[in-house]
């Protein structure tokens, strides 16, 4: 186990205590896909989509494949808009936000999309790009008012190999896979997985990704998140799910 929070106790050490510091996080009780806490992040409008909500948790050891799953609800007036980002994992220095690609820097995360549709978002070694990359389902995965589990499994490459890759699963279900995926050009433990990134906003770097109000002002919207779990390995598309009509 390299996380595992589910916001019902509060350690003082743990991700939820940090989580609970930042602004736009808050605990809600009994709102949770079994019944549990929860938390609920708010997604404030603003000239680049929403305010970052952005976390880097340590986890409790480095390694080459990792599944992370969790828990999200999308409240029933959240407005996808263009689209924005989703959680993941990343290595000692993470590369995000546009940042130039480094041979031992990388991060892989979702996007939600527009329609509630959903993406790979990885920023890998291909330094003629700028932004992630990644591929997107056609088809809607998210239900705004309905939980939803999520799971990302991340396979690093070996250096010099075209061998990594991303699976998202929602529900149960394989709904996006990106292969041949180069994500650290070098070796070394900080290439590694080692990082829960927390990271979750609309954006876009331009009004437009904003969420609004009718009169066209920037609004806020929220989702509710619950039962973040990472292990190490590659594991099966239903791991940490907490209720059982997500199971397939």
């Amino acid at each position: 186990m390299l996380l595992q929070e589910n916001f019902d106790k509060v350690d003082e050490k743990g991700f939820a205590a940090k989580a609970l510091l930042h602004p736009k996080i808050e605990l809600v009780k009994g709102v949770g896909p079994d019944g549990s806490n929860a938390i609920r992040v708010a997604y404030v409008g603003y000239e680049r989509g929403s305010e970052r909500v952005v976390l880097r948790y340590p986890l409790s050891s480095a390694v080459n494949e990792a599944t992370l799953s969790f828990d999200v609800k999308f409240a029933k007036d959240f407005q996808w808009v263009l689209g924005g980002k989703l959680h993941g994992l990343g290595p000692k220095h993470p590369v995000t936000g546009g940042k130039a690609r480094r041979p031992d820097g990388w991060s892989a995360r979702i996007m939600f999309m527009p329609e509630g549709r959903c993406r790979t978002y990885l920023y890998d070694q291909d330094k003629m790009k700028k932004w992630g990359v990644g591929e997107a389902t056609a088809q809607p995965v998210f239900t705004a008012g309905q939980w939803h589990h999520v799971v990302l499994q991340v396979s690093l490459n070996s250096p010099g190999e075209l061998n990594g890759f991303a699976r998202i699963f929602v529900d149960g279900k394989v709904v996006m896979v990106t292969e041949n995926v180069v994500f650290r050009g070098v070796g070394g433990s900080d290439t590694k997985i080692q990082q829960f990134l927390f990271s979750t906003f609309h954006g876009g770097s331009s009004p437009k990704w904003a969420p609004r109000d009718r009169q066209g002002d920037p609004m806020t919207v929220y989702a509710y998140f619950d039962n973040f779990l990472v292990i190490k390995g590659i594991h099966e598309n239903n791991i940490g799910q907490s209720n059982p009509r997500f199971k397939p």
